[in-house]
Formats: structure tokens, sequence, C-alpha cells
């Protein structure tokens, strides 16, 4: 049997209640530290703000689309089935750009026999107008022949007149002769009447080759119209919003069909919708922040519809600055509508577990390390501040977030 000596005995005993208490000290450090970080600041992960004097902006968050007040319908004038599209919606266009292109080919063989019909009318015009002129020409030469041969015959009886006087001449022939004569005056009256008669005949007849070559004219010039209306243009320029439904090449369209809608890309503006319970809070004039791609612009309040549908009211509202060209009927957006503005008030940084809906309720207070529940009187209710009416003064430390074992002071 092993024995310990007496003095390595007690040494041992004296290194065993050194190593207890030594342990007995580490747990004891060890239970402080935990208890430390467990009721410190950082356990609590607490969170404040300082009461402070500033500008405090209530809005109204909204939501809807870009609509034209200015817009136009590109109609089809003729029927026909879709051959081209040239432009897709969204494109920016001016005024004239061939949108789309129709086929008819019974159209283009009506075009083709109106402008033939029409040269035809043209040569048979100069034609019957050349038969007049000559026509009229040889009633002419008549004339002058018929008035060449009357001064003539008067002549001829003025000298025959004197020999029949002087008996050179016998009664009969002197007679033949004053015959003769009066053949020649009836001969000049009746080519005087029928060139009368001709000149007439001809105004009317003139008038009917007028009103023919008229009437293939006008016809030639409809059947183009009908032919030009095949491309389907812009009147003006402006956003192309939209196209037929469904619209591909080959599709049949009927005269009056709305093929496409143009926007005036100046003229649009912002409807939207925002809950029922700011209805008696939007009025017109007030500003509006609208978010297009991103991108904030200025607008302003212009109609609030007194109406609710849906547990929302609509509104518009007017850009007060040029809006991206990018912007295109129809457009989704975001807005706020700056309802109320105060720049000097009472305020703190939004906690998160405010009831907006409450303007009388509790906030967390932090002092020398202790949080205790303190009632305020909320006025204006921003995005990141809300104005305290109540119950605070500035300087005063409001817990932002609560710990999540603090569920009521």
């Amino acid at each position: 049997m092993l024995t310990i000596p007496k003095q390595d005995s007690n040494l041992i005993k004296s290194r065993t209640v050194l190593l207890f208490a030594l342990g007995v000290l580490v747990l004891v450090v060890t239970i402080w530290l935990v208890l430390t970080v467990l009721f410190s600041d950082k356990a609590y992960e607490i969170k404040y703000s300082a009461v402070e004097k500033g500008a405090v902006q209530q809005q109204v968050a909204v939501f809807g689309r870009l609509k034209p007040r200015v817009s136009s319908s590109l109609v089809a004038q003729i029927d026909g089935h879709i051959s081209q599209l040239n432009v897709l919606p969204g494109s920016h266009l001016a005024s004239n750009t061939v949108v789309l292109t129709l086929s008819n080919p019974q159209l283009l063989r009506q075009y083709d026999i109106a402008k033939l019909n029409w040269q035809k009318a043209q040569a048979m015009h100069v034609s019957a107008l050349a038969k007049l002129q000559r026509e009229a020409t040889q009633l002419d030469n008549d004339v002058a022949m018929a008035q060449s041969e009357l001064k003539f015959a008067e002549q001829e009886i003025a000298t025959l007149d004197v020999l029949h006087k002087q008996q050179l001449l016998s009664e009969l022939d002197f007679l033949k002769a004053k015959t003769r004569l009066e053949q020649i005056r009836l001969k000049l009256d009746l080519t005087k009447r029928s060139e009368k008669a001709f000149l007439t005949a001809r105004e009317y007849e003139e008038k009917a080759l007028d009103l023919t070559l008229e009437s293939e004219k006008q016809q030639l010039a409809l059947t183009y119209s009908d032919v030009q209306n095949l491309e389907i243009k812009t009147s003006q320029g402006g956003i192309l919003t939209e196209l037929l439904d469904e619209i591909d090449v080959g599709q049949a369209v009927s005269k009056g069909a709305v093929l496409a809608k143009l926007s005036d890309k100046n003229s649009l503006y912002a409807e939207l919708l925002a809950p029922a319970s700011a209805a008696d809070t939007i009025k017109i004039g007030m500003p509006v922040k609208v978010e297009i791609k991103g991108t904030l612009y200025n607008a302003k309040v212009v109609r609030v519809f007194p109406s609710i549908e849906a547990n929302q009211i609509k509104l518009e509202a007017a850009f007060i600055q040029q809006v991206p060209t990018s912007a295109i009927s129809n457009l989704s957006i975001a807005a706020n509508v700056l309802v109320a503005d105060k720049a000097n008030a009472l305020r703190i940084a939004k906690p998160i577990y405010l009831n907006p809906r409450q303007l009388t309720q509790n906030v967390y207070i932090y002092e020398e390390g202790e949080i205790f529940a303190k009632e305020v009187t909320i006025g204006l209710q921003g995005e990141q501040y809300i104005e305290i009416l109540a119950g605070l003064n500035e300087g005063d430390l409001v817990l932002s977030t609560l710990p999540n074992d603090l569920t009521e002071l």
C-alpha cells in the first residue's frame, strides 16, 4: 500500500481549493459578461432618434397611367389586305409617315382603266376640237368666197347695166346677170346662216366634250385617291400608341376600321388613382411628383373626380415640365401628391411601430438607460418624419424600433 506524505497531501488540498476558486471566478465573470451583453443597448438593438425642428411633408401615394389629351385614329379609307407594317407601337412619328400599307389588286386595275380612259378622253377631246376648228375654218372660207363672188357679181352687173343702157347688151342677158347676182347674194346669206348655226352648235359640243373630259378626270382622281389611301399615313406628328389587335400581314381590313392610334406626346397627363380616404385631402393645384422610368417629374393636380369607385378616387395631374421622349400613352406610373407641408415643425423620424391611423398614441422614450412609454399627439405624417403636436420636447430620444421582449410599458 502506497502512503502519501502529509506534506504532499496538504499541497494537493491547497491546489484543489485554488482551482475551485478560480473556476468560480471564471463562472462569475462569464455570467456577468453574458448579463452585460444581454441587457446592454446592443442586445436590445435599441435604435432611437432625437426630437428636432425641421420640415415635414405629408404625401399620398397614388398610381396610374399616362394618357394623351390630344389623340387621333388612323382609319382605313378603302377595303384591302395588309401588305406591310412599317412601324411599331411606341415609335415617334413625323407628319405624313406611312404606318402600314394595304393591297387591293382590283382597285389597282380600276386605276389603270381610269387612267386609260382619261388618256382616251384627252385624245378624243383634242381630235374633236380639231375637227370643229377645221369645219369652222371651212365655213369662214365659204363665207369669204361667197363675199368675193358677190363683189365680183356686183361689179359685173354695174358694167352690164351701162352696156344695157347703151343697148349693147340684150335684155335677156342683162336679166340673166341680175338673176346670177341674186343667187350669189342668197348663197352668201345661207353660208352666213350656216356659219352662225355651226358656231352655236360648236359651243354646245365643246361644252359636252369638256364635260366628258372632266368626268374622266374626276374618275381618275377618285381612283387615284383610293390608291393613295392604300398607304395609311399620319396626318400629324406624335407617338404611335397602338395598332389594331392581332394585326398582321395578309389580314383583311374593311373601310372605316380603326387600324392605329396616335397621341400627341406634348399632351400627356397623369391619370391617377388614390385611396378613398384621401378624397377630402387631395385638392386641385396640389404638387405631384410623378415617377417615370426611375426619374421624378413635377406636375400638379388639375382635376379630382367626385365619385368613388372600388374604394378609390380618380384624379388628373398636368405636367409642369417636359416629360422624356420615352414616355408613352398607357405607361404605368407611380406618384406622390403633396397634401401638406410644414417647414419648421417639431418632428421625429417615423418609428416603425407607429399606427398611422391613431392621432393620439404611445411612443417609447429612451432616457438614462431606461425605456418608458409616453403619449403623444401626431400631426402631419410624412414618409420619413412625423410631426409631434404634443407630448414631446426637442431633444427627447424616441425609440425607432422596439426590443423583441418589450411588449408594454
